[in-house]
């Protein structure tokens, strides 16, 4: 069975970051690599706010002449009524952008709305307008960040410092803010990386709240001691790299389907930008999603259940409809400054 996939969740910088990544850049690799589809996100440099500047990101594009991909993208939030009631108006009007996204913390890029009253804010201004679309949330909570904890020189502490306890918290603020808005919408949870946060996902479902949540593949393949590897700087994320057991428990989460998808949050940095300041987090994987196939097989996943958390559950939920293209594949690992799983392909016996 060939299975191809469609990436929720893909940072292709540009604009401002061309240096790291350009659209057409990561149209071509997922073409070559067997994506049928990105979903991009929106804190770009400057970031994707406006009407106008989601259309110079569409001729971006509509210019990588990569006709077997589809480029979709989220618009951000901001704690701005009218900038709100635009982006409600930009899912309006071009069906390329498939939602919005609320980071409800800090991470790369300074669009989040970190405080409880404009989270408030923005639930409530949605649900005025009668939005019932997709909103993707980074959920860390300011307020339980410790960055006193933070030293490059001990990359491990990145992971103290933003501890799971923040992931936790936020998604309860979500939570608790849906219910008292009363939003309709569609919310996901990206990139979860704690086994609590699922179990409140999967609690809230029960409740008959519209949820969904995503894990991304390096918070199934590695945890927090990878931090104390040779570069561990390299594997700076957000959310960061969490203890051992926590990975074994979202992998048997994700097979019985508690969690819906794995989205990669393909995040290119150049080497001086991870290992010096401003040590930036994100790590690529968007030239690897033949690796976490296999990855996924090693572990007893179906066709079947492959199939679904690949493609076919992001398709629905997100009602896209993408045609699925057999092709050739070509390998761009080499493409990145490193390989962030090049000790997986080892254990999976692939070449490197």
């Amino acid at each position: 069975m060939q299975v191809m996939y469609l990436d929720a969740h893909v940072h292709l910088r540009d604009f401002n970051q061309r240096h790291k990544e350009t659209v057409k850049h990561g149209l071509e690799v997922a073409y070559d690599t067997g994506v049928d589809a990105v979903l991009d996100m929106p804190n770009t440099d400057p970031p994707l706010l406006h009407t106008a500047i989601i259309q110079d990101r569409l001729k971006l594009a509509q210019e990588a002449k990569v006709p077997g991909v589809f480029y979709g993208m989220y618009v951000g939030l901001t704690a701005e009524v009218p900038q709100i009631e635009e982006a409600i108006e930009i899912c309006h009007k071009f069906p390329q952008v498939v939602g919005m996204k609320l980071y409800a913390g800090h991470s790369v890029g300074n669009i989040g709305v970190t405080s409880a009253f404009d989270q408030r804010l923005v639930y409530e201004t949605l649900t005025r307008e009668g939005y019932l679309g997709i909103l993707v949330i980074h959920a860390e909570k300011e307020q339980e960040l410790l960055p006193l904890l933070w030293n490059p020189e001990k990359a491990i502490t990145h992971c103290h410092a933003r501890p799971e306890k923040a992931e936790i918290k936020s998604i309860q603020d979500q939570l608790q803010l849906i219910q008292e808005t009363g939003f309709k919408g569609k919310v996901h949870i990206a990139h979860i990386s704690s086994p609590t946060s699922v179990d409140l996902v999967v609690r809230a479902q029960k409740q008959g709240v519209d949820i969904s949540c995503g894990v991304s593949p390096h918070h199934l393949i590695y945890d927090w001691n990878q931090m104390n590897a040779e570069q561990g700087l390299l594997w700076k994320m957000n959310p960061p790299l969490r203890e051992p057991a926590t990975r074994k428990t979202l992998l048997q989460y994700l097979k019985e389907g508690k969690i819906d998808w794995i989205e990669t949050d393909h995040a290119p940095h150049t080497l001086e930008e991870k290992l010096s300041a401003p040590y930036s987090s994100g790590i690529p994987g968007l030239a690897w999603w033949p690796l976490f196939e296999e990855y996924l097989r090693q572990h007893d996943f179906s066709d079947r259940q492959i199939e679904q958390i690949t493609f076919s559950n992001i398709a629905q939920r997100w009602g896209l409809d993408i045609q699925r293209r057999k092709r050739n594949t070509k390998d761009h690992r080499a493409d990145y400054p490193f390989d962030p799983y090049q000790k997986l392909a080892q254990q999976l016996g692939w070449p490197t």
